[in-house]
């Protein structure tokens, strides 16, 4: 038997034992995290144990459902209304394909003889009504420029200077004196 099944059995045995003697699942989830950590050498948090002491002892079952009599619906096909019914090669004999959603593939749509195209009427009446396509005017792309999006920043930067700072006329003559510059190199 593998480490982790032995692990796994003794914690199913340790709870039953500790259920049976009337323990808590809080008890039993702290005394076995201690003796599994001793054991097995593995960390098994206290609340996972108390979850699962918790279980067993509410016999509340894991993710599959406990079923005595199991069903096999393909066995079982007795007519039912609303039933979908589908033969030997997989098709719907009757009703409509079950829950929303379109239909598969290869499915054709109610009231559709088998093996008919699709209908392509509505199709040609609605592109009739459409106005003419367009040719779009072939434009030359603009060249990329990030000159805005840093004269925001520089602005945005610029709004922190204090009106009653004993500086900002220095600052605003620094400014003005490179926007010169600028200007008249670009000229």
């Amino acid at each position: 038997m593998a480490h982790s099944e032995a692990c796994q059995l003794y914690i199913e045995q340790e709870i039953k034992a500790g259920l049976a003697q009337g323990k808590t699942p809080y008890s039993i989830g702290k005394e076995l995290a201690a003796m599994v950590e001793k054991m097995f050498e593995a960390s098994i948090p206290m609340e996972t144990l108390k979850d699962r002491a918790y279980r067993i002892q509410k016999k509340i079952g894991g993710n599959q459902p406990k079923s005595e009599n199991p069903v096999n619906h393909s066995e079982n096909q007795e007519k039912r209304p609303n039933q979908v019914v589908r033969d030997d090669k997989g098709k719907y004999v009757e009703g409509k394909p079950p829950g929303p959603g379109r239909l598969g593939k290869y499915e054709q749509p109610p009231g559709m003889a088998p093996g008919s195209p699709k209908p392509v009427k509505p199709v040609a009446k609605a592109q009739a009504l459409l106005p003419p396509a367009r040719v779009a005017e072939e434009k030359s792309p603009e060249p990329y420029s990030d000159a805005v999006h840093f004269a925001i920043i520089a602005l945005s930067q610029l709004d922190r200077i204090r009106n009653d700072d004993p500086r900002r006329e220095e600052a605003l003559q620094m400014i003005l004196e490179w926007l010169k510059n600028k200007m008249e190199r670009r000229e």
